[in-house]
């Protein structure tokens, strides 16, 4: 699958998918145009879950009418499973369950990370909280510190954040210029020194 191929538009489809390698955000689009990026999904992650629960539990976990969109961000391997198999399969082996809840609990360690970013107290630490989340899921350790290896373009930053692109492009440099982060070429992907140190930054 190629970059910034749309696979999915809503969750209608009776399908499951299974991301093997690269990256997809899930997001919609606002009244005033603009993107809304709900989450980010990488290696080993499935998606949609809500079908899921809806099949296997007839509880619907989302009542509202917004169309989502699942695009890849990068070059991207994925399977796709037909709901109604997998529900078969899962009543079969309760293993399956246990992975269910897991997947479940990372789809819901990233929510509750979205609120708590909320809460701090302005756009950079805002940034900083953000970028150690995905060091932590996404990240690669380095001799230089984490390096975050999903395409984080200042745009993909501030679409998940609600935050301008220039906004995004200052307090990164701010961030850049005090060492708490640096770029590695050629990809400029980001990585991260100490992680510790920036997760103290974005809670100060």
């Amino acid at each position: 699958m190629s970059k910034q191929q749309i696979i999915q538009s809503t969750e209608d489809r009776q399908v499951v998918s299974i991301i093997t390698s690269g990256y997809f955000r899930k997001y919609l689009i606002t009244n005033d145009g603009s993107i809304g990026v709900m989450i980010i999904y990488g290696p080993d992650d499935i998606f949609p879950i809500t079908i899921l629960f809806k099949k296997l539990f007839n509880q619907p976990l989302y009542h509202g009418n917004e169309t989502f969109f699942y695009e890849a961000m990068s070059p991207a391997e994925v399977y796709t499973v037909d709901v109604a198999y997998l529900v078969e399969e899962i009543k079969k082996d309760p293993q399956l369950y246990v992975d269910l809840l897991q997947e479940s609990g990372r789809h819901l360690e990233f929510c509750i990370n979205s609120l708590e970013n909320l809460s701090l107290k302005n756009s950079e630490k805002r940034i900083a909280h953000m970028l150690c989340y995905f060091a932590r899921k996404f990240g690669t350790t380095i001799g230089e510190g984490i390096r975050i290896d999903m395409p984080l373009t200042h745009q993909h930053i501030g679409e998940i954040l609600s935050l301008t692109r220039e906004t995004v492009s200052t307090n990164i440099k701010g961030l850049r210029d005090r060492g708490l982060i640096a770029t590695k070429n050629p990809s400029n992907s980001i990585v991260i020194p100490n992680l510790s140190k920036l997760e103290e930054e974005s809670f100060a």
